[in-house]
């Protein structure tokens, strides 16, 4: 009896929904696929499974028919799978299916599959906030296995590694990692595509530690000027909108406006809709931590919200509804400031490290605003603690001034 027959009798005799037996970590529709015999269990995934059901590893290993090591059809039709599942957006079945082809491709020792399938499987996690088990993909990807990973590869590992460590909260791993990633990638051409998303990198990683002025080094190195030659649109919007970031923190609003403004131009939603509508998220939100509130950040997040109701992950949604609660309260609405903040804060666990920090400094200004200067000074204080604990000194030494200035308007 295969696979599939026997793990749907196992769930149906736990009781179990095929989203239970999933927990998660494998979409239903991904079960469904495997009850049916369409798909065979990794390694991982029997692990999970036998979990799941309290049964033995073993016995479910005895279940599993692997495919031949000559079957090619088998990895192809994988391949195709993680990538449809990609291109509809839908991370938790592309997750489940790039770790599924990933694991073909080891058993045919076919190294780009693997290597493209597994960098796959990594990029679902994150954008599923999976991100310990990103990181065991990425560093398993790192060691010695199929083939020899090229400086442009190890560069990209160490980039998704450091962008896990930024959203954890790791900010001094991260930015080590993002040097790492540029020092690989320095062995490229100058406009490769590889080179320019590890600088991007860097100036995130240089950017949330609050190192705005190397920060501002790297972004003002990059070479790529509206009309540059060779370098695609799509990458002069990256580094437009990478300048701009560091340019609104640095306080330099004319040149963030201007570099926002080009990076707008560039990204279309018919293009990539999801980083257009994260573009949009993140330009209003670095707008208003500049002070800016007018008619293009209100634009930005009707944009915003357009695409991300139509393609955005769950977590997404949140960081966007954080944002409104910005714009709510910068525009004195604090009834629709609680509200969203209400909401976000009921959803934590879908929030990075950035998104975090930001919620309890949103919570802070509220309660100011609210006349609750107790409550604004505790959440400042965590938020302030979050940003000492990650390595961000000066960000933290910010927020205690905040803090300060509420206890000297009688706040104990």
């Amino acid at each position: 009896m295969r696979f599939g027959d026997m793990l749907r009798q196992a769930r149906s005799a736990k009781g179990l929904t095929q989203a239970e037996l999933g927990a998660g970590v494998y979409s239903d529709h991904f079960i469904s696929l495997l009850e049916r015999g369409l798909r065979q269990p990794t390694p991982d995934m029997v692990q999970h499974f036998a979990t799941q059901l309290g049964m033995a590893v073993q016995t479910l290993n005895w279940w599993v028919e692997r495919p031949s090591a000559e079957d090619q059809p088998a990895l192809t039709t994988a391949m195709f799978a993680a990538n449809y599942a990609r291109d509809m957006h839908d991370d938790a079945l592309a997750a489940s299916e790039a770790e599924y082809a990933a694991d073909i491709a080891f058993e045919q020792r076919n190294g780009p599959a693997w290597w493209d399938m597994s960098m796959l499987h990594a990029q679902s996690l994150i954008a599923l906030r999976r991100l310990d088990e990103a990181e065991a993909v990425l560093l398993q990807m790192e060691k010695p296995s199929l083939m020899v990973a090229s400086a442009e590869l190890r560069s990209v590992v160490q980039g998704r590694l450091s962008t896990i460590a930024r959203a954890s909260g790791r900010l001094l791993d991260a930015l080590e990692l993002a040097r790492r990633s540029a020092e690989s990638a320095a062995e490229l051409p100058e406009q490769s595509p590889a080179r320019l998303q590890a600088a991007f990198i860097l100036i995130a990683a240089l950017s949330v530690k609050g190192d705005l002025d190397e920060a501002w080094d790297v972004a003002t190195g990059l070479d790529v000027v509206e009309g540059a030659p060779f370098v695609p649109s799509l990458l002069i919007a990256r580094g437009a909108w990478a300048i701009g970031n560091v340019a609104f923190r640095r306080g330099e609003v004319e040149v963030g406006q201007e570099q926002h403004a080009l990076a707008a131009r560039l990204l279309l939603p018919q293009s990539d809709l999801v980083t257009w509508a994260e573009f949009h998220r993140a330009s209003a939100s670095l707008k208003m931590q500049a002070g800016i509130v007018d008619e293009s950040v209100r634009e930005s997040l009707g944009k915003a919200e357009l695409g991300l109701r139509l393609v955005g992950s769950p977590s997404h949604r949140s960081e966007l509804t954080l944002v409104q609660a910005r714009f709510a309260l910068l525009s004195e609405d604090l009834g629709e400031a609680k509200e969203l903040l209400d909401a976000v804060d009921g959803q934590r666990t879908l929030l990075d490290f950035e998104s975090i920090t930001e919620l309890e400094d949103c919570l802070g200004q509220y309660h100011a605003a609210a006349g609750a200067p107790s409550l604004a000074a505790r959440h400042l204080a965590e938020a302030a603690r979050l940003y000492s604990d990650a390595g961000a000194e000066e960000k933290a030494r910010e927020l205690t001034e905040q803090i300060r200035a509420l206890k000297g308007r009688g706040v104990r």
